[in-house]
This record gives C-alpha cells, structure tokens and sequence, in this order.
C-alpha cells in the first residue's frame, strides 16, 4: 500500500475528527447527521449518478434547447474521447475560455472525466491575461469563443498550446438563430483554420478515432480546477480547486438550505462557469442533484425579464446589482410567482436593498426573501450560506457549510476574537483551496495560525453571534480608518439609500492629511431628482443615523457606478475617479 494513500487516510480521519468536534458550535448542528458521508470521485463522477437516477430530467437548458441527464453523458463521453484522440492525458491542464454554453459544460466534465484539470479563464479577458493564464497553467489545448479567437491568436506562439478549438455560442441554438448570428456578429470573427486550429465539429469528429474507455478514475483530493482571484497583490494568481471542494460545497448547501434542491427546480445560470460561485451553485449544484440549469452566455439586462418568466426560473443565484436591476421591471402582479428563492452572492446585500428586493418580490407572487451567500474562489466561491432563518437578519451572512469553520480574529492581537467582536473572517475546512498554484510563498501568507490551526485569510471584517451566525462588516481592503475610528462603507451605504431620490451609492476612503483617510460617497440619483436636495436630504440623514466621523467629507454625483467584469461595483476606479 503507497505511504501517500496511508498518509491520506490518516489526514482524513483526523480532519473528521476535528471538524467534528467544531461542528458542535452551531445552532443548526442539530439538524445534521453525525457524520456526512461526501463523494469519493471526481466531479464527472457525480453527474455520471445523477444520469442513472434522473436519465430524462432535463439537466441543461440553453434557450429552445433542452439536454436531458442522459444526453449530457453522452456528449461529455463523446467530448473525453476527442480529447483523448488529440493527445490529452490524465494531469494535464485544458483551458475553457467561454461563456455559460452547453459546450462549455461538456468540455468542462469532460476534461474531469479523463482525469485532467479545468483551467478556467474569462472570455473577455485580455490577450496579456490569456497569455498569463495559459503560461501559468501550462495549458497544451484550449477551448475558447469565437470571439476570443483573435486575442488567443495573436498570444498563441509564446505558450506551450499545441491545440485551439473554436466554438461559437450559437453552436447549439436553432438553425435561425445560428444564420442571424452568423451574419451579423459572427461574420467578424474570422477563424484560420489549420491543424492547430480546428472548429467544435471538427474536434466531436476525432472522437471515433479512439478506441477504449476515456474515464480515468479520480481521488475526491485531486486537482479538478483552476480559477483566478487577484488576490493581495492584484496580479492574478491561479487558484488550486479540488474535486471535494465542489461535492463537498453542494452536499453541504443541501443539509444547510435543503429547501432549494429539489428534482423539478430550475437554476438560472447567469454567473459565470470561471467565477467559482458561479460554477459552484449555479451549474455543478444543481447537476448534482437532478435540478436543471438553464444557462445564459451573457447576462442582458433587456432579456432577464423574458428569461424568467418564459423559462419559469426557480432559483436566482446572481450579484446585488442584477437584483437591483430585478426591481426596476414591470412585471404582472403576479410575474413572480414561480421564483422560490434568491441568493445573492459575490458582494454584501445592504438592508435597503434586503427590504425593496423582498418587496418587489412579494408584491409580484414570490414568496421569496434574498438570501446570502458569501465565500471568495479561495474557498470554492461560496462556504457560508444564509438559511431562511437568517434571512432578515442584519447584516448576516449565515452559517459556514458542514465541515468547514469559522472564527473571527482580532487584527490587533492576531488571536480569537469574543463572541459579538469585529475582526478578520477566517475559514478552515472542505472549502478551502489547496493553494496557488507555482506559489508555495504566497500560499504560506494566505493562511494564518490560530489555536494551533491553520485558517484561510479572507480578508474581510465580520464578527459572530452567540447563535454561531456570521455576519459580515466590510471588505478589509475597503475599511477606512480616519482619526483611528474604523468606519465601514456598507454601513453608510445602508444609510445613504435611505434617501428616496438616490438609486444607488458607493462609499471609498481617499487619503486625507488631517484624517488619514476621509470618506467619500458616489450617488447616482433618481431620474429628474434634484442634486441640491438630495445634498440637503443626505445632510439630515446622516446625522441622524452616522457618528460624527463616519460623515461622508464629499458627495459626487454620477451617472452609473462603474462595473468590474463581474458586474460588481468597481471600488479601484472609484478611488482614482
């Protein structure tokens, strides 16, 4: 028997162990077994069941098309034997630069099933961020978009990339669709065909050409993924997922809200798959559990409304900015009705936006009220999830997932922080990244000792009730200290939206020499609203509802709050505005 897999057993009774014993804390630990049993195998390996349980449940939504559980199989085992035809081998690195397409998610669990690693990329990134990843990665084949094509292209000769295959995310939309776009955006993206450079079709024909089983078996603690987070420094780093850190996560969602994991509900998937939340709760969650996900290549607004009521959508998962945005179409009174839930990830909920969400909701049939979901691609993008009964709760974040543990840390003292006391989140757990990849120093500084045990940096302030709840404060980046009071943004967002005439706010701290730092408020105000007044408003506001030193010392006016590609709140080009 290997010393390695003595080695591994070993680690994993005395991590069971452990978490055991600290599972004990929470409230809700008494609704859980005393031992979860998670998946041993891959992540393919999990679909593959759910295909011999719900064979003609529809597992893949892509507007007209609809793939059943047995069908995604099928196209995945067909997807492993070309990758297998053209050289791919168990370990390797593929990367997947494309949006939310059925081709995408066959590529991705297929590259699992023949034992290799999913090297996830943005589409829109740049060709210097292409190279970056491909460079880090070692990638020797990539799946990307037509659209990227040309940025993959031009970056192509200084990587170790033997093959490129095209695809464009019409490829499984109607005939009429595919001409219209093929006419129209399409006729842009010129492909130069060449034997490093091959199309979809011309990739599924390869298939034949390989002759065996293309399922290579998998441990739950192999490499499964690799995503990007900038991280401390800002400078990309690749990010270590497990097979275990995404069963683990949706095994551990179900015993936390098991209410949204039911057979015959529609996730709607328009996060991300290279977000880790977004691939995490909005694809592989469902495919878990015989759910559907209805996948969307790229969120527009002008289409959400037609999105939720013509493919009748359970389950939104997305960003507070996409919610905002819910509450500012007309729908029938009761449009709503079939949504059953909301969980909002990727950044903090303020209260205002809680109660005008949930509102809307009802007022429109739902009975639904936002839950958070919260966790950073670190920690496999979501490992503290907000039950119903936390639901309304301020500025609460829920509880970590099975397995996985939290406790706050004190930034002065670097040690465990009292119950109710602000400090740094920390995690430890089946979450948790196995680090970044080619970094072992920046792996060692991401981690921090406490008790005697190792924790994950989250580089967020929050603090924990005596019921176990986490609630989150702000972004440890984002924290403004003026005249050595530390002053939270969320908290003077939360307050700013109290102004009927502001329809969404930004709060950062600009260097200040009297202070240190001074903070500073973005509105963008309602249509037609006065600036004047909403100064006068704001004024009145904040001094009944802030200190003295959380004032904002300045209030801008703009017209839309800048968006990062992930359509958060860009806070960095608010700082150098």
């Amino acid at each position: 028997m290997p010393l390695e897999f003595i080695y591994k057993k070993i680690k994993n009774t005395l991590r069971k162990i452990d978490m055991k014993i600290e599972r004990a804390k929470y409230g809700y630990i008494d609704k859980l077994p005393k031992q979860i049993d998670y998946f041993d195998g891959g992540l393919y390996d999990v679909v593959y069941e759910s295909s011999c349980k719900w064979p003609h449940n529809t597992a893949l939504e892509y507007f007209n098309s609809q793939i059943t559980y047995k069908e995604l199989i099928k196209k995945i085992n067909k997807v492993a034997a070309a990758l297998r035809a053209i050289g791919a081998e168990k370990g390797d690195r593929i990367t997947v630069c494309m949006p939310n397409t059925p081709e995408a998610i066959y590529m991705f669990y297929a590259i699992n099933e023949i034992g290799a690693v999913a090297n996830m990329v943005h589409p829109l990134s740049s060709s210097k961020e292409i190279e970056d990843y491909l460079i880090q990665s070692e990638s020797k084949i990539i799946l990307c978009v037509d659209i990227s094509y040309p940025k993959v292209e031009a970056v192509i000769k200084n990587t170790s990339v033997e093959q490129v295959i095209v695809v464009s995310p019409t490829r499984s939309m109607d005939t009429i669709v595919r001409i219209i776009y093929k006419l129209t955006k399409g006729r842009k993206n010129h492909i130069n065909k060449s034997q490093h450079v091959i199309t979809w079709d011309q990739f599924l024909s390869k298939a034949s050409k390989f002759v065996g089983n293309p399922h290579a078996r998998v441990n739950s603690e192999d490499d499964a993924v690799i995503m990007y987070s900038g991280g401390t420094t800002g400078k990309p780093k690749g990010i270590m997922l497990s097979n275990l850190n995404f069963n683990a996560q949706a095994l551990g969602a179900k015993y936390l809200v098991p209410e949204l994991f039911k057979t015959d509900h529609s996730f709607m998937a328009f996060l991300p798959n290279f977000h880790a939340f977004g691939l995490g709760c909005c694809i592989h969650m469902p495919l878990y559990f015989g759910a559907r996900s209805f996948l969307i290549p790229q969120f527009n607004p002008k289409k959400f409304k037609k999105y939720i009521t013509k493919y009748k959508v359970n389950i939104l998962v997305g960003v507070p900015t996409v919610f905002d945005y819910l509450t500012k179409i007309k729908f029938k009174k009761d449009g709503l009705k079939h949504v059953k839930f909301v969980v909002s990830g990727g950044d903090m909920v303020s209260m205002s936006s809680k109660e005008k969400i949930n509102s809307f909701l009802k007022s429109h049939g739902s009975k639904a009220l936002i839950e958070n979901g919260y966790g950073l691609t670190e920690a496999s993008g979501g490992f503290i999830f907000s039950p119903l009964s936390v639901a309304e709760d301020p500025d609460a974040i829920g509880y970590p997932l099975p397995d996985n543990e939290v406790v706050i840390m004190d930034l002065q003292t670097k040690k465990e922080a009292d119950l109710g006391e602000d400090g740094e989140i920390l995690v430890r757990g089946l979450s948790v990244m196995k680090g970044y990849l080619n970094k072992p120093k920046e792996t060692a500084e991401a981690f921090i000792t406490i008790n005697g045990k190792e924790y994950l940096r989250t580089g967020d302030i929050g603090y924990i009730d005596d019921r176990g709840v986490v609630h989150f404060r702000s972004r440890l980046k984002r924290m403004i200290i003026s005249n050595g009071y530390n002053i939270y943004p969320a908290n003077i967002e939360d307050v700013t939206l109290k102004c009927k005439n502001v329809n969404s706010c930004a709060v950062v701290g600009r260097e200040d020499k009297i202070r240190g730092e001074k903070v500073v408020v973005f509105v963008v105000p309602n249509e037609n609203a006065s600036e004047r007044a909403i100064k006068k408003e704001l004024g009145n506001i904040y001094k009944q509802y802030l200190a003295k030193y959380e004032i904002p010392r300045e209030i801008h006016f703009i017209d839309e709050l800048p968006k990062t590609k992930l359509a958060k709140v860009d806070f960095k080009a608010l700082e150098n505005y």
